[in-house]
């Protein structure tokens, strides 16, 4: 059976004062925090964390200093835990993956010392399958995230070759 790994590293590092209690308690969830000089730098050995759990009463202390209005983390937790947030249960959430680039916009988006972050993903594999292999950048700005895979990046370069007559073979 082959692993399928993702190391990922969120560059530079993110001021805490610029992250709310909310945003914080989930990125060093989904990724690996390590804290120096009052920043926190977000990495994986092997990809981000699709499903996190969250203690109801940590999300209900962090939520206090968020609004719905500076972050989309704190209104989907509002929206869709709302239950789970007044109770003693651990708050499970599910697909992280869709989340986290919103969640570090965010960020940036209300940072007076941050215009950016990156996202750098490499695709591994524990055995030589064509499909394992690859990586992802993404620039995350306060206007857009634009990401783009080494896959997407082959199709690109495979049609500009095919529309100029270089190659006659490969994906279209």
């Amino acid at each position: 059976m082959a692993d399928y790994m993702t190391p990922t590293v969120v560059e530079p590092f993110i001021p805490l004062a610029a992250m709310l209690p909310i945003e914080r308690l989930f990125l060093a969830q989904v990724f690996d925090e390590e804290v120096a000089d009052e920043a926190a730098y977000y990495f994986s050995e092997d990809g981000a964390c699709d499903l996190i759990s969250l203690s109801a009463e940590e999300v209900r202390v962090a939520l206090d200093a968020a609004t719905p209005e500076t972050s989309r983390l704190a209104q989907k937790l509002i929206d869709e835990q709302p239950d789970a947030i007044l109770g003693e249960d651990d708050i499970e959430l599910d697909m992280c993956g869709d989340l986290w680039p919103d969640v570090l916009q965010d960020i940036v988006r209300r940072s007076l010392v941050l215009d950016h972050l990156t996202v750098t993903m490499a695709f591994t594999c524990s055995k030589m399958r064509p499909d394992g292999f690859g990586g992802l950048a993404m620039l995350i700005t306060g206007a857009a995230i634009r990401s783009e895979s080494t896959h997407t990046l082959f199709d690109r370069f495979y049609s500009e070759a095919s529309a100029n007559g270089e190659i006659k073979h490969g994906n279209p």
